[in-house]
């Protein structure tokens, strides 16, 4: 993967002991404890350097010891190939692990490293003291998709199920990863399970701005309408795949090309358009 330019990476102060590096590739989460460093996502491999250096002089000295992919995706996961090796764990969901291994997202790097630690449920990491919540119930924006809720801090990172502060920049063109594992449906449920708890403030999401609950429920919104919008279009059943396609760009705004219509369109079609009866 071609290394794009990007601003240089400056780290935010979200908590007495949590700080988010924001930007090119994906958001990162780091919870400071005595005894080491939890990233919440990596961005790509080639961020690795930038990366460290910002952590380095502004955050902590102390060693990585868990990297959390949110999902399975490169710009997500790409640094662990990096962490890995240099001793950190990396810890997924078990479809994330299994997804890297199959190589199931288009175009990523060969290299990629999966998790050395992959669950289902719930996991909770006890680090110096510190409680760490790792969630993963359900497909989603993929079907890897993992929350980490950082209780004392009441706040909570959502990788890609919601895009904040940017929904007037692309970020309402939700790429629904089927072939890895997503779906509209159970996305807005996983909303709908984010924005039923009560234990956060703020949320951190792979892209975009730090925002609150009120931002979970406005894109569950977003996806609800797009759910109805897409039942409604293809209900008499008269409509095509590419009909689909050209209905989501004309009326409903999606960019084409682009990797949100390319990845999702597919499997919009199959969840809503008239089966026939046996």
């Amino acid at each position: 993967m071609t290394p794009q330019p990007h601003p240089p990476f400056v780290a935010v102060q979200v908590a007495p002991d949590l700080w988010e590096v924001p930007g090119a590739g994906s958001n990162v989460t780091i919870l400071v404890t005595d005894e080491g460093l939890v990233l919440v996502d990596s961005k790509y491999e080639y961020h690795y350097d930038d990366l460290m250096k910002v952590i380095r002089e502004k955050v902590s000295t102390k060693p990585v010891r868990y990297v959390i992919d949110t999902h399975y995706h490169a710009d997500h996961s790409g640094g662990n190939t990096r962490f890995r090796p240099a001793g950190a764990d990396i810890i997924s969901s078990i479809q994330g692990h299994d997804n890297i291994v199959g190589k199931v997202q288009p175009g990523a790097p060969p290299n990629l490293v999966p998790a050395n630690i992959a669950f289902e449920g719930e996991l909770r990491l006890y680090v110096g003291g510190k409680e760490v919540r790792i969630n993963h119930y359900g497909p989603g924006h993929t079907g890897t998709d993992v929350t980490v809720l950082f209780p004392h801090d009441r706040v909570i990172c959502v990788g890609d199920l919601a895009h904040i502060g940017d929904l007037d920049k692309g970020g309402q063109y939700p790429l629904i990863d089927y072939n890895g594992g997503g779906g509209i449906n159970g996305w807005i449920a996983r909303l709908n399970t984010i924005a039923a708890g009560t234990g956060y403030d703020k949320v951190i999401p792979g892209h975009g701005s730090i925002g609150t609950k009120a931002d979970i429920i406005a894109y569950r919104d977003l996806l609800e309408r797009l759910r109805d919008h897409v039942a409604a279009y293809l209900r008499d059943g008269s409509k095509t795949e590419a009909d689909l396609r050209a209905h989501l760009v004309k009326d409903e705004h999606w960019p084409d090309p682009g990797l949100s219509i390319v990845r999702s369109t597919h499997g919009l079609y199959e969840d809503f358009r008239p089966k026939a009866k046996p």
